[in-house]
């Protein structure tokens, strides 16, 4: 991951506007407070991401409706084996 421009909080409330236009390049911005990371900020597209994971976090596949490739296909994987 590259590295993510970090700021206090101080200066974040200072500058809100400044950084309002950087995260559009920076993707994220992480905020600080005393040295420790108490939130961020996040561009409209890495918000949208953010998003989309958290969607396909919570998504149920039930066995009785997975089809016979699927199954198959989990029924030979290994533990610590890389797929092919």
């Amino acid at each position: 991951m590259a590295d993510v421009l970090r700021v206090s909080a101080t200066e974040f409330a200072r500058k809100f506007t400044t950084f309002r236009e950087r995260v559009q390049t920076e993707g994220v911005i992480e905020v600080t407070a005393h040295d420790r990371t108490i939130g961020g900020f996040l561009s409209a597209a890495e918000l949208s991401h953010y998003h989309a994971m958290k969607k396909r976090e919570r998504e149920v596949i039930r066995v009785s409706d997975m089809d016979d490739e699927t199954m198959a296909l989990i029924l030979q994987s290994e533990y610590g084996k890389v797929s092919e």
